[in-house]
């Protein structure tokens, strides 16, 4: 298949991503940059993908250098899509994609990766716009589950927001639901919408602390995000360490710089009770608008300069609603996953001689 693929190859052109994957919105739904074509000269072979177009301008073949192919294979109102991954001496099945079209627009998408699970999606137009996909994801081992996003168009018929619902297997929504995009306002940038962030977190950050229980004193007050997925946990979201906690790690003597840090470990071992997650809906609008940028630059680079700019103002908040801390209080932000090392954020956030106490101590 492939090779009969590269022998109807009759132009070869270079771009970002593949140009062969019809999802609408995706940019929007899943972030990254916008796919585009390259010319030659401005190819990145390691990075960029080489399409292979018949004599109809077709895209028959995708190849993303010594990683995969995809050969892409045309019926009426239909096309589909069969990639594998490419070894050095052997290739495996990857994905396949089946599209089906009419009157020129996606009515239906079917993604089967093998091993993992079967997606099916379908999508409502009305007047020339998507209003509404559904999807069906069934995995290889467990129970399928359903969910519907919502493409909100304003009086321009331009995208506004897309909402997602969770929803049973005939589309009912179950009540479940949340704003995955919203589109950037005329003159917004990424530096206007980073300042609203900060402005935003430090009017929710009063309430979020008066929640926090006054019965002991604490070590740290973590802002804790998810590098791998910005916008999983953005805004930040507090976890409190405390010194109970702090003395039984260090009585146990093992990997005390990581336990005493790490978000997750945190919240495992002191229970959900022990950590604040922001609602305000100025906020989540907010940092949704910030994760879209973030994830089109490829770059959480912006997230973490509002972090370093929140921590002298949370720390002063923390300060005024007296809450509880030990002589040596650490505020700092930290990765959830636990990819980034927050031991660095910490000694980029206090001064050498709390530095050196906190080692003394080997807390870090």
């Amino acid at each position: 298949m492939r090779a009969q693929a590269r022998a109807s190859v009759v132009s070869w052109r270079w771009a970002t991503e593949s140009m062969g994957v019809d999802i609408p919105f995706s940019q929007a739904l899943y972030g990254g940059p916008r796919a585009r074509w390259l010319r030659d000269e401005s190819a990145d072979p390691d990075n960029h993908v080489h399409h292979g177009l018949d004599a109809a301008g077709r895209i028959v073949l995708e190849c993303e250098r010594n990683r995969a192919e995809t050969v892409w294979l045309y019926g009426e109102n239909s096309k589909t899509g069969v990639s594998w991954y490419l070894g050095e001496d052997s290739s495996s099945l990857k994905t396949i994609d089946l599209y089906q079209y009419r009157d020129q627009h996606l009515i239906s998408a079917q993604t089967h990766v093998p091993g993992r699970h079967m997606l099916r999606e379908t999508f409502t137009w009305q007047d020339g716009l998507l209003v509404k996909s559904f999807c069906q994801t069934e995995p290889e081992a467990g129970e399928p589950w359903y969910c519907q996003h919502l493409f909100i168009h304003d009086a321009h018929r331009e995208l506004e927001r897309i909402v997602l619902q969770y929803t049973d297997a005939d589309g009912v929504p179950s009540g479940q639901a949340r704003l995955e995009y919203l589109r950037l306002p005329r003159g917004e940038t990424l530096a206007t919408v980073e300042k609203r962030v900060e402005a935003h977190f430090l009017d929710a950050l009063p309430r979020a602390l008066a929640a926090v229980p006054h019965d002991q004193p604490l070590y740290c007050l973590l802002l804790c995000y998810t590098v791998e997925d910005m916008a999983s946990a953005w805004p930040p979201f507090l976890v409190w360490g405390q010194d109970a906690y702090r003395q039984q790690i260090a009585a146990q003597g093992e990997d005390i710089s990581y336990y005493l840090w790490a978000p997750d470990e945190i919240r495992e071992q002191q229970g959900r009770a022990y950590e604040y997650w922001f609602d305000a809906p100025e906020l989540k609008n907010a940092c949704l608008l910030h994760a879209q940028l973030m994830g089109m630059k490829q770059s959480h680079a912006s997230a973490t300069r509002v972090l370093k700019r929140l921590m002298p103002a949370v720390a002063r908040m923390v300060a005024e609603a007296g809450l509880p801390v030990t002589a040596d209080f650490v505020v700092s932000y930290a990765d959830n996953s636990g990819y980034v090392d927050p031991l660095k954020a910490i000694k980029a956030g206090v001064s050498p001689e709390h530095w050196s106490a906190l080692k003394k101590q080997k807390f870090v």
